[in-house]
C-alpha cells in the first residue's frame, strides 16, 4: 500500500508523448496564424482605399473632376500605416503619395505595381506595402467604379502577398 502512494506521477514516455503532440499542434498552427495576421494587415489597405474612393467621389461630385491631390480631396490616412498610398494628379507634380512613418515599417517601393492613373472622369489609386517580411510586396488598387483588387485581376506579379 505504501509503495503505491510513492509511485504517483507521469512516466518519461507519457511526458514525451505530450511534448510531441504539442509540437505537432504548434507546427500546424504557426503558419495558419501568420497567414491570418497578414490578412488582417491587408484590411488596412482595403479600408483606406475605400476611404479614398469615398473622398474622391465626394470631391468629383462637387468639382466635376478627380484630377486633384489626395490632400485637396480630404483624404489623409492615419499615421503609422503599413502601406504606401499613391494617387496621381496631372494638375500638379506627379503622384501624391502617403508613406509609412513608423519605425519598423519600410516604405514599399511600389514601382509600377499597380500604376496609378487619373483623368477628369476616372482614377486608379494604389496601395502597396511589406506586411510579412518576405521578398514580395502586397499590392492593391481601387478605381472610380469601386473595384478593389489585389492585382491578380490585372496580371500583377506581386499582387496578393498572402499565400492562401
Amino acid at each position: 500500500m505504501k509503495m503505491k502512494k510513492m509511485q504517483r506521477g507521469f512516466t518519461l514516455i507519457e511526458l514525451m508523448v505530450v511534448v510531441a503532440i504539442i509540437g505537432i499542434l504548434a507546427a500546424i498552427a504557426i503558419p495558419n496564424f501568420s497567414r491570418f495576421q497578414a490578412r488582417t494587415k491587408q484590411s488596412e489597405a482595403k479600408a483606406n482605399l475605400k476611404g479614398l474612393f469615398t473622398a474622391a467621389k465626394a470631391y468629383a461630385a462637387e468639382k466635376d473632376t478627380y484630377n486633384v491631390g489626395l490632400d485637396m480631396m480630404g483624404f489623409v490616412p492615419e499615421n503609422n500605416t503599413r502601406y504606401t498610398y499613391n494617387y496621381p494628379q496631372t494638375s500638379g507634380a506627379g503622384v501624391t503619395q502617403y508613406a509609412p512613418t513608423a519605425a519598423g515599417f519600410a516604405v514599399a517601393a511600389c514601382g509600377a505595381n499597380p500604376t496609378p492613373a487619373v483623368t477628369a472622369t476616372t482614377f486608379i489609386a494604389s496601395a502597396c506595402g511589406q506586411i510579412d517580411g518576405d521578398a514580395f510586396i502586397d499590392s492593391w488598387r481601387m478605381d472610380n467604379l469601386n473595384n478593389l483588387d489585389n492585382g491578380s485581376a490585372i496580371g500583377l506579379v506581386d499582387g496578393n502577398d498572402v499565400v492562401l
